[in-house]
């Protein structure tokens, strides 16, 4: 039941707060409806229900441990989607706040899933804790001779990222640091790449432990 309560509130969470949709009480299972009511996740208001603060908390916990579960198991285990959605829709039920640090330090923060969708901040991210030894790391904090594979982009301007992409600078291709002064220029095949440091430092890298 726990399970299936924490998988109807990661629905309703993301339903509301990303895709901005008004969720009916016929939306949910009348008894599943019922028991979220019961435990203080929701409040009905006539045929609408929303989530309280402790559905929102709840919600919010969960879809963060279910995008950082993605992107450790597609990072760094290399899965494929189908199965590393899947896997992540069990794990995000028993990750402790421990491991959750852990995972999130180890991946260098990371800002959005697989899928290109935003993981909610943690604790960790806050205080930028480092406890972990990092595989993941924004370009900018790479120096000359640094290479590794590079995992994502980040940024809320689909254009830069084709435009990225149509460079070479693609996931999963091994890139190498040449200089980062004046400006960052990096190696990718047989290319090299001219990049400023506000776009260097939302490129993300996968590089191998020293």
């Amino acid at each position: 039941m726990r399970k299936k309560i924490e998988d109807i509130i990661r629905d309703l969470w993301i339903a509301i707060n990303e895709n901005k949709k008004e969720v009916s009480i016929n939306d949910v299972d009348a008894y599943i409806l019922k028991e979220l009511e019961k435990q203080g996740f929701i409040e009905i208001q006539g045929n609408k229900l929303r989530l309280t603060n402790k559905g929102e908390e709840l919600g919010r916990k969960i879809i963060r441990l279910h995008r950082l579960t993605e992107r450790l198991l597609f990072d760094i285990l290399g899965m494929e989607e189908e199965i590393y959605e899947k896997t992540a829709c069990n794990l995000e039920h028993v990750i402790t706040e421990e491991l959750e640090e852990a995972i999130c330090t180890l991946l260098g923060h990371p800002k959005i899933c697989p899928h290109g969708k935003p993981i909610p901040p943690g604790k960790c991210c806050i205080n930028h804790e480092k406890l972990v030894k990092r595989v993941v790391y924004p370009l900018n904090e790479l120096f000359p001779g640094d290479e590794g594979k590079l995992s994502y982009i980040y940024s809320r301007n689909p254009g830069l990222i084709n435009r990225l992409m149509s460079l070479g600078l693609i996931p999963g291709r091994r890139i190498k640091v040449l200089k980062k002064f004046p400006s960052y220029i990096v190696q990718v095949g047989n290319t090299q790449i001219a990049l400023d440091e506000e776009i260097a430092k939302n490129i993300y890298v996968i590089k191998p432990y020293k």
